[in-house]
């Protein structure tokens, strides 16, 4: 596999049993730590199925010092917040604990296949946001959930939804689908360079809901390149009604942009380039299909787009 340039990873659980019904690792953590490592495993996502929750603070670290005792580096993904949340523990849920132990962690319930479901996470995500933001940073990650991009019933315009506000969340970008018959349109969506870079800006600062209207909301999100304090940003703006076409209109000032700067715009959908520069007194005018989204990159000037991702 590695020599494919694939990488492995496994699926565990710190309960009894595995939320199928398999063995989980409970006692066994070190045993399973060392055998994951045998096996070269670069990932590790570890649930909390049948365990109880009063354990977790304890025992999500306990697998990371195993994990960390091997050698080897592996990725590892916690279901510790998720399974707080599952038992209304929100407010118990200590994220300097968790960021500590862990590579990333699961915030929400589990991605389907479908708009409610996304949509669902969005909404969560938007009001637990500055809680989520002030414990992520490099080298620990708020996850939402998988890309459900390419499944039967999600639109090309709602799996554009779902890439845009998890690369300004700065989310793990980890696909649920079937590489073998994923059609072209959504293999475009998720080899947006432009966007990917947003995810993976090395700040890796999670954006934020920063203007709400019905069903239209709009996101900000601190992005290299920057200047002394002043950062470039990556702007969203994502209709959620699945009905109705919206038009929105603000200023860049009336969303947070700074006054005194100017900037670059390019749209990283459509690849589209401004020619002329902008100020915080420019005024965003879309017209925004049900279950879409917009996204755009604003560059200070004097810099070129040098940093997109290479795949």
């Amino acid at each position: 596999m590695h020599d494919r340039k694939l990488q492995l990873g496994i699926y565990e659980d710190f309960g009894t049993k595995t939320c199928a019904g398999y063995p989980g690792s409970l006692n066994y953590m070190k045993e399973d730590a060392e055998t994951f490592a045998s096996w070269d495993v670069d990932y590790l996502k570890f649930d909390g199925c049948f365990v109880d929750t009063d354990l977790m603070p304890q025992g999500y670290p306990k697998m990371e010092r195993a994990l960390n005792a091997t050698g080897r580096p592996i990725v590892y993904a916690c279901g510790w917040p998720l399974f707080f949340h599952i038992h209304g523990k929100e407010d118990k849920i200590k994220y300097d604990d968790v960021r500590a132990a862990c590579n990333s962690w699961r915030v929400y319930d589990d991605v389907l296949g479908s708009w409610e479901s996304i949509a669902g996470i969005i909404r969560y995500v938007e009001k637990y946001q500055d809680t989520l933001a002030a414990a992520q940073r490099p080298g620990g990650w708020n996850d939402p959930d998988m890309l459900v991009i390419g499944l039967p019933n999600v639109t090309v315009d709602q799996a554009v939804v779902q890439m845009t506000l998890w690369s300004i969340w700065s989310a793990p970008l980890i696909m649920s689908n079937d590489l073998r018959d994923l059609a072209p349109e959504f293999k475009e969506i998720l080899l947006n360079r432009d966007v990917i870079a947003i995810d993976q800006d090395p700040m890796g600062i999670m954006g934020k809901l920063v203007r709400k209207s019905e069903s239209v909301g709009v996101y900000l999100k601190p992005v290299t390149p920057t200047r002394g304090e002043e950062t470039s940003f990556a702007l969203a703006v994502a209709n959620k009604n699945e009905l109705e076409v919206k038009e929105v209109q603000f200023t860049l000032k009336s969303i947070g942009i700074p006054t005194g700067e100017r900037y670059h715009v390019k749209d990283l959908w459509t690849g589209e380039e401004r020619g002329e520069t902008v100020d915080s007194s420019y005024v965003v005018k879309l017209e925004l299909r049900p279950t879409s989204a917009v996204m755009l990159k604003l560059t200070l000037i004097g810099f070129h787009e040098e940093n997109a991702c290479s795949l």
